[in-house]
């Protein structure tokens, strides 16, 4: 049984890639996308509800996309910050 926060990633090309996170499970199970599939963070509102069947047979774990420190996504976040205090003032 699919617990909330745990990530899945589809094993088929029926939905788009990335991970998704489980953020409902009372009798389906809601699933958010929360990357895309170079495993870049996006927030896309993206939901899909599917069975606990469904899940077990077309997703498998994934590791969770937030955990890890990754040097190169916080200078790119460093950049675009940056960039968007200076071009407030333009």
């Amino acid at each position: 049984m699919a617990e909330l926060l745990e990530h899945y990633r589809p094993t088929d090309d029926t939905r788009t890639p990335g991970v998704y996170r489980v953020v409902g499970a009372p009798n389906e199970i809601t699933l958010l996308r929360v990357t895309d599939g170079d495993g870049r963070r996006v927030a896309t509102g993206e939901l899909h509800h599917v069975s606990p069947h469904t899940l077990d047979a077309e997703f498998v774990r994934a590791d969770n996309p937030d955990s890890g420190f990754t040097p190169i996504a916080g200078i790119r976040n460093m950049f675009t910050g940056l960039y968007w205090s200076v071009r407030r003032f333009f």
